[in-house]
């Protein structure tokens, strides 16, 4: 018998990761804006592109938490977990090559992570996902 409190579950885990989901994807999408508008001219945004990606690990690693709660303990689909380990180790690979300046790897694999953070937050917010 399914009690009341495994029904809820999914719903409460669910809901705490698209919010968590939520809040990282506007920090990627910040990113190739701060850097270009870096590459414009305003050398200030160098800053805030450095900050911006210490606030996505942050945000990768809670997404990464909230995506194994929500397929272990809520029972929810698999592929949020295996996305946002992927996610979560491309940004740790991303941010040594930003930091060391090798530009060659850093900007495609931030294309990579913006795109795949994307399609994600999409997945997750689709009907049926709980």
């Amino acid at each position: 018998m399914i009690t009341e409190t495994q029904v809820e579950a999914p719903r409460k885990s669910l809901r705490a990761l698209r919010i968590i989901v939520a809040l990282h994807t506007t920090c990627v999408l910040a990113q190739p804006a701060l850097a270009g508008l870096y590459l414009s001219g305003v050398v200030d945004a160098l800053f805030f592109h450095g900050r911006t990606g210490d606030t996505i690990s942050v945000l990768g690693l809670a997404q990464l938490i909230a995506a194994i709660v929500f397929v272990w303990r809520g029972k929810g689909h698999k592929p949020a977990l295996w996305a946002a380990i992927g996610i979560f180790l491309a940004e740790m690979v991303q941010m040594p090559l930003g930091i060391e300046g090798v530009v060659a790897l850093h900007v495609p694999l931030g294309v990579s992570i913006v795109v795949g953070q994307i399609l994600f937050t999409v997945w997750l917010f689709r009907e049926g996902r709980s």
